[in-house]
């Protein structure tokens, strides 16, 4: 039976989509977007309903915001708000379709940055832990919309790492190629292992700094032009 707190919860999901202009993706996404809204407003880590859904959709995501929150550092939030107004700008302009929330559409672009990078993290605990770094990733291999039914590919990819549960096709994220910035490395506690291992991992470029292919990471929403 559905409680009011999850009622309340798929009620914001919802919400969001439509004020992105996003009604045909999963409320799932609705959801992550949220979640990462409420915790770099409170600047505190995913409680209740939120931690329960990223257990069981995004570890990588969690452990990122998780991260974040338990660096007790207010640099930490910041590189997240600088990745969010760094798609804002692109998304102002770059033709694409207006929405009546830019700063929530700039999030959703950003979940599979904070997926790669909550990806990296968990690698590299992985490593520590002396665990098979050959086993299935967190963060899919997929292509298109990155909404409902695309499942992705459960292959081998370059930011794989040991004991992960598979991620729910409701919010599979595409792997895109993120470099973590100086303060993101100090933030999340990337700094002894980032040069040997970014490359590795296939975290390559990409920055606030620096602007992807199609300028943007995420998914194209629509209106956007090819």
């Amino acid at each position: 039976m559905t409680t009011t707190g999850e009622e309340i919860f798929w009620n914001n999901a919802r919400g969001v989509l439509r004020d992105i202009g996003m009604q045909h993706l999963d409320p799932a996404h609705g959801a992550a977007v949220d979640i990462v809204r409420w915790c770099a407003l409170v600047r505190s880590r995913p409680t209740h309903h939120r931690q329960t859904f990223l257990e069981a959709e995004s570890p990588a995501l969690l452990v990122y915001l998780e991260r974040l929150a338990s660096s007790g550092d207010a640099t930490g939030w910041r590189t997240l708000r600088d990745r969010i107004q760094f798609h804002v700008e692109l998304l102002r302009d770059g033709e694409i379709q207006p929405c009546a929330r830019p700063w929530l559409a700039a999030i959703w672009h950003c979940l599979p940055e904070f997926a790669a990078l909550g990806q990296h993290i968990l690698d590299q605990q992985a490593e520590k832990n002396g665990l098979d770094p050959e086993v299935e990733p967190v963060v899919s291999d997929t292509t298109g919309t990155g909404g409902d039914g695309d499942k992705g590919s459960a292959g081998k990819s370059g930011a794989a790492t040991a004991s992960k549960p598979r991620t729910s096709p409701r919010l599979a994220f595409p792997i895109v190629p993120v470099v973590p910035t100086p303060a993101e490395e100090k933030a999340l506690d990337l700094r002894d292992e980032s040069e040997n291992t970014s490359t590795k991992d296939g975290m390559t470029s990409d920055g606030p700094e620096t602007e992807t292919e199609n300028g943007m990471a995420g998914p194209k929403p629509p209106g956007a032009k090819p």
